[in-house]
């Protein structure tokens, strides 16, 4: 007698039942999003600001956008566009590779220029008026600081051009190193053969992208680097014959560029465990375990060497730690964190488990990388135990958007004072590193959880789409422009 189960045909069929099934709860998940984008209120500070870039967009415009990326977002309609794109897309990708990659990444940085931002988030002004009086460094952002710094009076020098347009510069530029690290992305498994195109489109539209858009701010090189440091990590912890110094030595630079960054230290140690887990669980003092310390030590002092350089420098520049204090990362009342129980100053908000700080949070996420979590958030569930592979670059991703979601919600984001008509929304960018893992944690949960081939090509299409939908118009609001 034979078990129903062993039947190929109905092996199939329930092997189908789960593929439409799972398509249509992350179809669900993203018409969810396409919804707050067409039914909330976005305007700051109070109401939904997580989709302000709608603001960009004339009401018939938003409609009709908003309706056409619906539809793509509906299975049965991807799979159609998959099958009927799919040709004219393979000869497309085969004019778009003769092109170099440097070529993308400068027209990408020229258009990002073109659409430089108009609005003055955060501490822009006491930024450019810091530059302006020849300040040269400052305790939070030591090497992004200074690179600013140089910018400005080197091309003050020469183009006689003031602090904000250096700033920008410096940000804009930045952006060239956070596409030559999509593009790294777009080559690394799982993503190729064939899944870059999903890393160019998900890493370019989502919310942190508007950070390299001329903004007035120092978070360029820290968002750059944040790409940088986890796709090295995410290489060493897939190919044991690649170096985890050099990923230690992008984190290094990248803390020394801007301090948020320690808060990509676990998934640094992630990968370090998942290189070496199988010796680490071995007997006691064995060979490979001696060799994962070492690693380890090694990685801990190539990490720390580009802030001691650093910190050398500002020592030799007249800096002392005198003037180092906790309070110096506190913000305007020199608190660092969003208070527990009851509000104290006049930059304080909310208290940390209170509504209106779930909102904020929840607001800031939905501006950086909404697709990327809805991805993240459904696929596992979606996903039958038995279809999941095991993926050593998995738990490097977890704990990067366990630390930087941490800070995101600890951290008190108190330039919100300097713009009430803006609210929390002043301080998106304070935040901006966490929309990198988080998109790539939703691109990591589909090409991992899905095999290759429609299923996956429709869920990409459908994810790509609304990322567009939620990016640009945020970029063309800063920009200054309607549509």
């Amino acid at each position: 007698m034979r078990y129903l189960d062993s039947d190929p045909r109905t092996a199939r069929h329930g092997a189908a039942y789960t593929r439409g099934v799972r398509s249509w709860i992350v179809a669900v998940g993203l018409l969810a999003v396409l919804a707050i984008h067409a039914f909330a209120d976005p305007r700051p500070p109070d109401h939904t600001w997580g989709v302000v870039g709608v603001v960009a967009l004339q009401p018939a415009t938003r409609w009709i956008v908003l309706v056409l990326a619906s539809l793509l977002t509906l299975p049965p309609v991807s799979r159609t566009g998959v099958r009927l794109a799919r040709p004219a897309a393979r000869s497309v990708a085969h004019a778009l590779t003769r092109v170099p990659t440097w070529l993308w990444i400068a027209l990408l940085v020229a258009v990002a220029w073109a659409l430089r931002c108009r609005v003055l988030y955060g501490d822009a002004e006491i930024l450019t008026d810091g530059i302006d009086r020849g300040l040269w460094t400052y305790y939070k952002e030591p090497l992004g600081f200074f690179a600013i710094a140089v910018a400005y009076r080197v091309l003050h020098a020469a183009l006689g051009v003031g602090p904000a347009t250096a700033i920008a510069a410096v940000n804009t530029l930045a952006g060239a190193l956070y596409w030559a690290g999509v593009a790294r992305v777009a080559r690394s498994r799982p993503f190729a053969p064939g899944y870059g195109w999903l890393a160019w489109v998900l890493l370019g539209t989502a919310g942190t992208v508007g950070t390299f858009c001329g903004l007035i701010e120092k978070r360029g090189l820290l968002v750059a680097g944040t790409l940088w440091t986890l796709v090295l990590l995410l290489e060493a912890a897939k190919e044991r014959r690649r170096s985890l110094a050099a990923a230690a030595a992008v984190l290094g630079l990248t803390v020394a560029t801007h301090l948020a960054a320690v808060w990509l230290g676990p998934a640094a140690v992630a990968a370090w465990y998942v290189r070496h887990r199988e010796a680490l669980r071995g007997p006691r003092g064995n060979d490979g375990a001696r060799a994962a310390w070492r690693e380890a030590f090694h990685c801990l002092w190539v990490s720390l060497l580009p802030f001691g350089v650093v910190a050398a420098g500002m020592a030799v520049a007249g800096m002392r730690l005198s003037g180092f204090s906790l309070e110096t990362f506190g913000g305007g009342d020199g608190r660092m964190f969003v208070p527990l129980t009851h509000l104290e100053t006049a930059y304080e908000r909310f208290t940390m488990f209170s509504s209106a700080h779930f909102t904020a949070v929840a607001n800031e996420l939905l501006l950086l990388a909404p697709v990327g979590i809805t991805l993240a958030a459904l696929l596992p569930l979606a996903t039958r135990r038995g279809e999941r592979q095991g993926d050593p670059g998995t738990p490097v991703l977890l704990l990067a958007c366990a630390g930087v979601l941490a800070f995101v919600f600890a951290y008190n984001p108190d330039m919100m004072v300097a713009d009430p008509s803006l609210g929390v929304l002043n301080e998106w960018d304070l935040f901006s590193l966490a929309g990198v893992p988080l998109t790539l944690l939703g691109m990591w949960s589909l090409c991992v959880a899905v095999v290759p081939g429609e299923e996956r090509d429709a869920l990409g299409l459908s994810a790509s789409v609304v990322s567009v939908v939620h990016g640009i118009p945020w970029l063309l609001l800063n920009a200054g422009i309607r549509l």
